[in-house]
């Protein structure tokens, strides 16, 4: 056999299996668009401008947050661990948790979701920014507190020094505000995302704080407090490693944009 039909041999076998192996390739396909299923007991919020003392504060993205602050149940089913002091109750909020656990929860809770296929790239599940915090506790109102301007109402919406017995209640016991979210007044304090700084004493557009700083601050007021210092606007701070038995926190839901945390 000459050289040359050897070759021709080995080429045709070659070229037969080449055609056999692009044959069993698979076909490049588009990759499967994930619907956004948010996790029951979430709230739409629509954005908006509230005032914040002197000046409008405009948040120009929607958003979702937590009906409830989140129970020690749904920490323990997550982290696998319950750091709370009060253990009366898997239905009360969760606390004594830093923020640092609570950021660790967020991430979580996104990681299970997309891993689900109920979060499309970019959503994520996180702590609010005190600006969301804030419009969602005031649900429209312009009031100090969302349910009004006297503290002297806040029995029938909050559980705080005046009523707790100095313990932390399940939650959702309360009347909600007008939006429909429960104990954004009283039960536990909530963390949110911001570096703890004045206020800034200028209008405001989807504000997120400072870049830094050395405490983490949380809103709300809660069962070791009286109702008159867990108005809309109050806030307190704390290092974020640490964690009370006061302080809990509750989830947001953030498009693509203003949603990474810090």
């Amino acid at each position: 056999m000459s050289r040359g039909n050897v070759m021709k041999r080995v080429g045709g076998g070659l070229a037969v299996a080449l055609a056999a192996w692009v044959g069993c390739k698979p076909t490049p396909t588009t990759p499967k668009s994930v619907e956004l299923v948010p996790l029951t007991n979430m709230v739409p919020i629509r954005a908006g401008t509230f005032q914040r003392i002197k000046f409008p504060v405009t948040l120009t993205r929607d958003f979702w947050i937590g009906k409830f602050e989140v129970t020690q149940g749904e920490f323990l089913s997550i982290m696998g661990r319950n750091p709370s002091h009060f253990t009366n109750g898997l239905d009360h909020p969760v606390e004594k948790v830093s923020f640092l656990e609570a950021s660790n929860y967020c991430a979580a809770v996104t990681q299970r979701e997309r891993t689900a296929g109920r979060l499309p790239d970019g959503f994520v599940y996180r702590l609010p920014y005190e600006s969301e915090w804030e419009y969602a506790c005031r649900a429209g109102s312009s009031a100090a507190f969302g349910f009004g301007d006297s503290a002297d109402a806040a029995g029938d919406f909050a559980w705080t020094g005046e009523n707790a017995e100095q313990r932390t209640h399940a939650v959702g016991q309360k009347q909600p505000n007008a939006w429909g979210l429960h104990d954004t007044h009283g039960n536990v304090w909530e963390w949110c995302l911001d570096w703890f700084a004045p206020y800034p004493a200028a209008p405001l557009t989807d504000p997120t704080g400072p870049v830094s700083g050395k405490y983490k601050l949380f809103k709300g007021g809660g069962w070791n407090q009286d109702a008159q210092f867990g108005k809309a606007s109050s806030r307190f701070m704390m290092s974020p490693s640490n964690g009370i038995h006061f302080v809990g926190f509750r989830i947001v839901l953030a498009q693509p944009g203003l949603g990474e945390g810090r």
